[in-house]
């Protein structure tokens, strides 16, 4: 599989990775990406001279990709437009090896709901795991003023969003940025009851968001042409108004400082058995997910929460 791989099927992979599904119907096969977009004006830096309308410019980047990956898969590949998205769809009516190769390369599974990262990309160069990231990015984030940390410097971030149900696939993603790329993530914002919803209520079951500060993400960047633009006008802002850098997360050595109340949903079945607990932070959900970045320092001690392990 990693002879397999080139530029063009790394970021396809990203795509299907993150909005991509699989449909067989008797001899008919499918393969749809989604590309969801808002109805509602671009959020742009005040005095921003950047006007995009959405869909037009959405599907003229498709328009590109079909071209791109068209040689590739072998098949006819139509752009469809969807309420609230635009879609890439590819009809194959034979078993085709590129069919094989990519149900191989998604493990045999569906849907963006449950693919992970295969262990081709993994192990791949760092061009084919940028492209792959592209992919990702071009399908699943978008770039936004309204994205911003806090005030007043009000850093501006890049979100990735991931489909509530996979759990896997954020870690996977994280690992890539920051242990293969070096790229800082600041933090992932998971779909969890103590993080979506910490005072309570029931609006918590969202998509997981990965944040990542503007300048820091320029090694991937878009293949979109549109969101490419945003995307550097809000990373120049940083440059120049935001301080300081953001370190490659350890958690190993972070310790919580404020303690959340207990949420009724803690225990939900819509949650993984590894995170059906409480939660006082964020990052301590990445550790129950297995994440493995970071070390532990002679100076600092990484130190389970007594109330996060008191219902286990």
């Amino acid at each position: 599989m990693v002879d397999y791989l080139d530029p063009d099927v790394a970021y396809l992979l990203g795509m299907i990775t993150a909005r991509g599904m699989f449909q067989t119907e008797g001899d008919i096969r499918r393969l749809l990406i989604r590309f969801p977009y808002r109805l509602d004006s671009m959020n742009t830096l005040p005095g921003s001279a950047l006007s995009f309308d959405r869909e037009t410019e959405l599907r003229l980047c498709l328009d590109d990709v079909r071209r791109r990956i068209n040689e590739l898969l072998e098949v006819d590949i139509e752009v469809e437009r969807l309420q609230h998205e635009v879609a890439l769809k590819a009809v194959f009516t034979k078993n085709t090896m590129s069919w094989r190769n990519l149900q191989l390369l998604c493990d045999y599974k569906t849907s963006y709901r449950e693919f992970e990262v295969h262990e081709a990309i993994r192990s791949a160069p760092e061009d084919m795991l940028k492209e792959f990231l592209r992919g990702i990015a071009d399908t699943s984030a978008e770039p936004s003023a309204a994205d911003h940390y806090m005030q007043p410097e009000g850093r501006q971030r890049i979100v990735i969003q991931f489909q509530h149900d996979n759990w896997t696939l954020p870690i996977q993603v994280c690992h890539l940025l920051q242990v293969r790329l070096g790229v800082p993530v600041q933090e992932i914002l998971w779909g969890h009851p103590n993080t979506r919803a910490p005072k309570g209520g029931g609006s918590w079951a969202k998509e997981h968001r990965m944040r990542i500060f503007a300048e820091d993400f320029r090694p991937i960047g878009f293949g979109f042409r549109f969101k490419q633009l945003l995307f550097e006008e809000l990373a120049r802002w940083n440059e120049e108004h935001a301080r300081g850098s953001q370190r490659l997360c350890n958690p190993k050595v972070r310790k919580v400082r404020n303690r959340k109340p207990r949420h009724p949903d803690e225990g939900s079945e819509r949650l993984p058995c590894a995170v059906r607990r409480h939660f006082n932070a964020a990052f301590k959900v990445c550790v129950a997910m297995g994440c493995q970045q970071g070390r532990k320092s002679p100076q600092l001690t990484f130190i389970e929460d007594e109330d996060e392990n008191a219902n286990e």
